[in-house]
């Protein structure tokens, strides 16, 4: 027994040894490193940065289950991706911090692409550290390049611009004038601690009042010059109202700038944009006087086609001269082919022209000027016509009664036409129009808006007929009547129908529509005869026509029944002998286009 245990025993010991001896043969030694850069030395606050980091490993022996990791600064917002190579693998992608299991074997390593963008509002600078940390079980020899940092100075941009308005173009001495004056910072960087200022000319007396947008803070009020310290994010504003007071003894003109600057470490990428002027003419002192302006045709109704001729009158009731004034009158859209002239009543101005007139005049106390203007009155013109004309003082002139300095003349429009229509048909004359029964007739009937239509009525007109009624009931006798209509000279009409014509037609001065209807004349009538025809035209609502002798119009001719018989009469045979009995047969035929 003795001899059997210390045998077990000394088989043990040799066990423990082999155990311990394989245990050393195992250990693992794997050598991780990690590399980490952007690329850059200077990162842009509201810019991105993209880092490259690689984890490796470059020990004889595999590190499967390695952590990667990299708590990116609170100033970045990060996605990245992940690949691998000589058989390491990592995770494909993801957002935020890095804290990946990769598997690094011998030879193995992951590269992550961070992609970041860098707050608006980051400052000092930018320091990013990746680690790479062994799995348990596996030594790392020389744990010194475990960790990479990359660092940048961080370097903020901010294109800040500053604008500047009163909205006019004048300022009047004694009034007043708002200017609003707007700071905002297009980024990418904030800028915080921006500086506002305006010095305002020492014409005005000024308080203002300020809002921020976008993030933008600025003081809410003040009076005087604008000295204000800002915040103003990437994105925000900062708009100033400022109402000022102009010195009535202010001459010359009123220039006033406002400026943005940026505080200090802060780039502003174009400073042309930092300041911006307004400037306002101030006008010199007037010279009191009063001008006054006339117009007249000398009725108060017209005709549209026809010419109006207005006289126009401009003066100066002093005290002062009036040199440099305007006289002006945009005559209305239905007046065309203005022509005008101009007398001088102790003034001057231009001899003569034509369309509106826009006349720079002189007007010395006690001074006058007349324009003689001719136009034509548009024929389609309806309802009324307002021609407004009006006299305006330079600056250096003061008017007292401005009121007088606009003249109106206003008349009704009466329309007037002459409408004419003709109504002739196919007939031959032969000697006199005849139509058979049986044929087709076709009618021509013209209607048309003119100064006068024949020797026999006299002039009228010229406006246009926009609502002309043409109408022509045809002869009972013809049946399936059918026409169609064309227009000239601006006539326009319905373009075909069918049966009587009772149709509106749109006839300007100098225009036609003409109507080409068709009718058949019964093979089956059985009197003829003269057939009488009517066509007329008359004036629609609210225009006037006093010769309507040529409205309407007769087309006459006469019905021929024209049958055509034919007498046949046989026996049948060539020959006869004496004592045959012949039968005969006798046909009368009618081959038309009548009965007879």
């Amino acid at each position: 027994m003795k001899r059997f245990l210390s045998g077990w025993m000394s088989a043990l010991a040799c066990a423990m040894t082999f155990a311990a001896t394989a245990q050393v043969a195992t250990a693992a030694n794997a050598d991780l490193s990690i590399m980490n850069d952007d690329g850059v030395t200077a990162a842009t606050p509201g810019g991105s940065v993209s880092y490259t980091i690689t984890a490796s490993n470059l020990g004889a022996d595999d590190a499967m289950g390695s952590n990667v990791a990299d708590a990116f600064p609170a100033s970045l917002t990060c996605t990245w991706m992940c690949l691998g190579s000589g058989g390491g693998t990592c995770t494909a992608s993801g957002s935020g911090n890095i804290n990946d299991v990769a598997n690094l074997p011998n030879a193995g390593s992951v590269t992550y692409s961070a992609t970041c963008n860098v707050s608006s509002a980051a400052n000092g600078s930018l320091i990013n550290t990746a680690t790479v940390t062994a799995p348990g079980g596996v030594t790392d020899p020389t744990p010194a390049n475990n960790s990479a940092t990359d660092a940048d100075s961080l370097t903020p941009k901010a294109d800040l611009s500053i604008t500047n308005s009163d909205g006019v173009a004048a300022a009047t001495p004694g009034g007043s004038v708002t200017y609003t004056i707007a700071a905002s910072n297009a980024g990418p960087s904030d800028a915080p601690g921006t500086t506002i200022g305006d010095t305002f000319p020492a014409a005005l007396t000024c308080g203002w009042s300020c809002v921020g947008t976008g993030g933008g803070t600025c003081k809410a009020s003040g009076f005087g010059n604008i000295n204000d310290t800002v915040n103003l994010p990437s994105g925000a504003s900062a708009t100033y109202t400022a109402n000022c007071n102009v010195s009535a003894a202010a001459t010359g003109s009123l220039s006033n700038t406002a400026l943005v600057i940026a505080a200090g470490g802060i780039t502003d990428p174009t400073p042309a944009n930092n300041s911006a002027t307004d400037t306002d003419t101030l006008p010199a002192a007037t010279v009191p006087a009063n001008l006054g302006i006339t117009i007249t045709d000398g009725v108060t109704t017209m005709v549209p086609g026809t010419p109006v001729v207005y006289t126009i009158t401009a003066s100066n009731a002093g005290p002062n001269d009036a040199p440099g004034s305007i006289v002006a009158d945009t005559f209305p859209a239905t007046l065309t082919a203005c022509t005008w002239t101009c007398a001088s009543g102790n003034g001057t101005c231009t001899a003569s022209g034509s369309g509106n007139i826009n006349d720079v005049v002189n007007l010395p106390n006690g001074g006058s000027v007349t324009y003689t203007a001719t136009c034509n009155i548009a024929p389609a013109a309806t309802v009324s016509l307002a021609n407004t004309a009006t006299v305006t003082p330079p600056a250096t002139v003061s008017d007292a009664t401005p009121a007088n300095n606009s003249a109106t003349d206003t008349d009704t429009l009466t329309s007037k036409v002459n409408l004419c229509v003709t109504n002739t048909d196919n007939a031959p004359l032969n000697p006199i129009k005849t139509q058979s029964a049986g044929n087709k007739v076709t009618y021509t009937i013209k209607a048309f808006n003119t100064t006068g239509c024949s020797t026999a009525t006299p002039a009228s007109g010229p406006s246009s007929a926009p609502a002309a009624i043409v109408t022509d009931t045809f002869p009972s006798l013809l049946t399936a009547c059918t026409w169609t209509c064309s227009g000239t000279g601006g006539g326009t009409c319905t373009a075909s129908g069918s049966g009587n014509l009772n149709e509106t037609a749109n006839l300007p001065f100098g225009g036609t529509v003409t109507y080409r209807a068709t009718c058949t004349i019964p093979a089956s009538a059985t009197v003829g005869g003269l057939l009488n025809n009517t066509a007329t035209v008359a004036a629609g609502t609210g225009v006037t026509e006093t010769a309507t002798a040529d409205n309407s119009a007769i087309d006459t001719f006469t019905v021929a029944l024209t049958p055509d018989l034919t007498t046949t009469i046989t026996d049948g045979v060539t020959t006869v002998k004496t004592g045959d009995n012949l039968t005969y047969t006798a046909m009368v035929k009618n081959n038309g286009p009548t009965i007879a």
